[in-house]
């Protein structure tokens, strides 16, 4: 496919835990790569390696303030920080009863002094009496606290924000749930008992969510050990079981139904499709592609990518898009790899300057390739957008 002449260099930022959250978003005319500002604006040094994890979600945009301008809300350890969109200067910071906050969502619309116009969570192991992606706090507009930390069923690593009941207004999905603005739980998945819930094996890791042509939005959650396709109500429609289901993408992958439900079971796949039924219709491997060459720190680490997959929207079809390690590329609904994209010469990956335990996994540590699907050029059609450390690259799929 062609690629669009745009590659934005990167400047790598950490803090004092080792940590660089990194996110991409497309709002309204620009494209915003936000990043923390913890070490007074300098790059990362390339000898000072750095890990992260579940990037996309430590960062949101959205006018939070009600002035009609965007800010930016960065999840920093015991602190949130919300940044002039323009500028990037600080505008306001605020506290947090913990450092291991980090996965975070604003719902970018007016809110009350007691409504949460900002959510953050935990998305690992908890402290004390929490479990695993526990707790969620609400703040306001002045990221003053409104709520109480609560425990939300399946929280897992990343929260969306969504009109689900048509209203004309936003609420949250966190996990399993429907969360009002004053933190109060919507609905709960019908399938999910919540006292029965393994918060560490049966979180959601992501939610894609389709918009049918009566205007009814459906949910993929991907819910660690199943996948689930849900109603926006909460009415489950099926539940199918997986190794490891860590991401889901849902489109028009191919003509003989309405739209289909793509699952990815991490670390090495398989990846499987289902019908609106939940019919399986193939499972394929997930062969991870180095065109310019693996690099051999690579050859035998693991990958394991917070969103692997992503719904990429052609003209005619849709394609399951795949980035959990290697340069990525897209299936088709025939479960067969026809959408590649010729890599450029600067997205080569060298070998590292110092050495990395074998526990690390590729994609924490700046290897492999980020995917999403995005309007980046305001022309109506979604781009597949590959990005990593240092390039950003977007490509019209055509």
């Amino acid at each position: 496919r062609d690629r669009v002449c745009l590659e934005l260099e990167y400047l790598n930022k950490s803090n004092t835990y080792i940590t660089c959250f990194l996110n991409l978003f497309l709002y309204q005319h620009f494209v915003l790569m936000a990043l923390d500002s913890g070490h007074g604006g300098k790059p990362n040094p390339s000898d000072k390696p750095y890990i992260s994890h579940s990037y996309e979600s430590c960062v949101a945009t959205g006018d939070i303030d009600a002035d009609g301008l965007v800010e930016v809300v960065i999840a920093d350890g015991d602190r949130v920080v919300m940044l002039d969109g323009k500028t990037g200067s600080e505008k306001t910071i605020g506290n947090l009863p913990e450092d291991n906050f980090y996965i975070i969502q604003v719902v970018g619309e007016s809110t009350k002094k007691n409504q949460a116009a900002v959510i953050i969570k935990n998305g690992e192991v908890g402290y004390g009496k929490w479990h695993y992606g526990e707790p969620v706090i609400g703040l306001n507009s002045k990221l003053e606290q409104v709520w109480e930390p609560k425990a939300i069923p399946g929280g897992g690593h990343h929260i969306l924000a969504v009109d689900l009941n048509n209203d004309g207004r936003k609420e949250y999905l966190v996990g399993y749930c429907a969360v009002g603005l004053d933190g109060e739980v919507l609905w709960t998945v019908d399938s999910i008992n919540p006292s029965l819930l393994d918060a560490d094996e049966e979180h959601v890791d992501y939610t894609d969510i389709i918009c049918k042509q009566n205007g009814e939005k459906l949910l993929a959650m991907a819910g660690s050990n199943k996948l689930y396709l849900v109603e926006k109500d909460g009415k489950t429609i099926f539940s199918v079981p997986g190794s490891h289901v860590q991401g889901s993408a849902i489109g028009h992958f191919r003509s003989d139904s309405e739209f289909q439900v793509a699952l990815y079971n991490a670390p090495n796949g398989p990846m499987v499709l289902y019908d609106p039924s939940g019919k399986e219709i193939w499972s394929q491997p997930t062969p991870r592609k180095w065109p310019l060459g693996i690099p051999k720190c690579c050859e035998s680490r693991r990958f394991h990518r917070n969103r692997p997959i992503v719904t990429l929207f052609g003209k005619e079809q849709d394609w399951i898009g795949f980035a959990d390690g290697g340069w990525p590329w897209g299936m088709d609904g025939n479960g067969e790899i026809t959408l590649e994209f010729q890599p450029p010469e600067n997205s080569r990956q060298a070998e590292p300057e110092f050495p990395l335990l074998p526990e690390m996994r590729g994609d924490d540590i700046g290897y492999g390739f980020a995917l999403q699907s995005l309007d980046i050029d305001n022309d109506g059609e979604k781009e597949a957008i590959i990005y990593n450390r240092k390039f950003l690259w977007a490509y019209k799929i055509g």
